[in-house]
């Protein structure tokens, strides 16, 4: 590697972003594809912050790689990535190709993207080199499997293939998606519509920019002299009531992505007077983990899919009292699922479907267990659909001074940050 990864959450390419928008190229692809909006979170605008930034870099680098495509780099000796975390760089899997043209306006050559291949595809043996680090004969033939990356495979992890079900797997950030059959086109940017020819179904939903982040935030600035924090985060939480005493949190700590899309957004407290404390506050992050989930829950339903159950995994999803106030905030019964590391599952499923193991995803679901549902209070959902209304409309009222705040650090008027550590 010629540089450190820039993480998915990176905003520095904030004006590579509106470079591109610019160029004739993009605005024709865009004609074509709709939900091709180019975000600082994509593969193309950090590609072009090297250009930029790190020409010396740029030159050198044979490939531009996510850290999961440069690990199978080294498994494999080949650089493939497959379809849907091709389309972070426009990849267009309806007609099988980058697009070239945006590609030639920006000076990157497509023979340093990786190749293409469909999900579940057969790369080949690992090298004997990998093999020698892991300890495993080199005569003994080890195949490397091509998944998808962490969300996809997480939704598949958590089971949910039936009509009404989406998951909500809260890791680092919180993505919720839904599952349906054929090709699902969307009239909104607010979230994706990922459609996989090698299942003709389509994944609906996207996921935000923290979701368990905002709990280790809270640990470290609010817990920090505390050994083992969480158990004393849900039972501080766990004594005030719902709606945190008038407390309210906007959770954009680091912007927000999917249903918002809104880089210069930043985590609010709203509401505290003098009788709040740490405990109000804790409720309060709680809290704001379900009203962000709602927006995305919002946004599925309004493509006329509708989604009765919501299967919880994650990390997030082993703080019980976050799962009753999902259930209470979204008014829908939530199933926890048993194992919270659905990722490595869903890659387990992709991987099983692939070598023959299973005969279909309905087939591995079977291997997902739930181990708890939560069903929902309905006089605690009709209090907090009055508190989300006021919540949703205290952003609105801010995305101006949002903006503001960001036009002032652009200014050094406040001490700029880019270093984020211990996430």
């Amino acid at each position: 590697p010629l540089h450190k990864a820039i993480m998915v959450s990176d905003k520095r390419a904030t004006l590579e972003t509106a470079y591109i928008a610019e160029q004739d190229s993009y605005k024709e692809l865009l004609r074509q594809r709709p939900d091709f909006i180019v975000k600082s979170s994509l593969m193309l605008p950090k590609i072009m912050w090297l250009k930029n930034n790190k020409p010396n870099i740029f030159e050198q680098a044979k490939y531009f790689l996510s850290p999961n495509d440069y690990f199978g780099l080294r498994f494999t000796g080949e650089a493939v990535v497959d379809s849907l975390n091709a389309e972070k760089c426009f990849f267009d899997p309806g007609i099988g190709c980058y697009p070239k043209s945006l590609l030639n306006s920006l000076g990157i050559e497509e023979e340093r993207l990786p190749k293409v291949v469909d999900i579940g595809s057969n790369v080949g043996s690992v090298t004997d080199e990998f093999k020698r680090e892991i300890n495993i004969n080199n005569s003994q033939r080890m195949d490397y499997i091509v998944t998808t990356y962490d969300a996809i495979c997480a939704f598949y992890g958590s089971g949910g293939m039936n009509e009404g079900e989406a998951c909500d797997v809260s890791g680092t950030v919180t993505s919720l998606r839904t599952l349906v059959r054929g090709k699902k086109e969307l009239k909104t940017n607010a979230i994706f519509s990922q459609y996989q020819s090698e299942f003709d179904t389509s994944i609906l939903g996207g996921s935000n920019n923290l979701g368990g982040g905002l709990i280790e935030w809270a640990k470290q600035a609010f817990y920090s002299e505390h050994v083992s924090p969480y158990e004393l985060m849900e039972s501080e939480a766990k004594k005030i009531e719902r709606g945190s005493d008038g407390v309210l949190f906007l959770p954009y700590l680091m912007g927000e992505r999917a249903p918002l899309w809104n880089d210069n957004a930043r985590g609010v407290f709203f509401g505290l007077s003098r009788n709040h404390n740490r405990h109000h506050i804790i409720r309060a992050v709680f809290e704001s983990t379900g009203f962000a989930l709602k927006g995305l829950s919002d946004e599925i339903e309004k493509a006329d899919q509708k989604i009765d159950v919501i299967r919880f995994s994650g990390g997030l999803s082993r703080i019980h009292l976050i799962g009753r106030i999902k259930a209470d905030i979204l008014g829908k019964e939530i199933h926890i699922v048993d194992q919270y590391e659905t990722t490595a599952m869903g890659a387990f499923m992709i991987m099983g479907i692939s070598s023959g193991i299973f005969s279909t995803f309905e087939d591995s679901s079977s291997v997902v267990n739930i181990s708890e549902i939560i069903l929902p209070q309905p006089a605690a959902h009709k209090n907090y659909l009055q508190i989300y209304e006021l919540y949703s409309e205290i952003y609105q009222k801010l995305v101006p001074c949002f903006d503001q705040h960001k036009q002032l650090h652009s200014g050094n008027v406040y001490r700029s940050y880019e270093k984020i550590e211990n996430m």
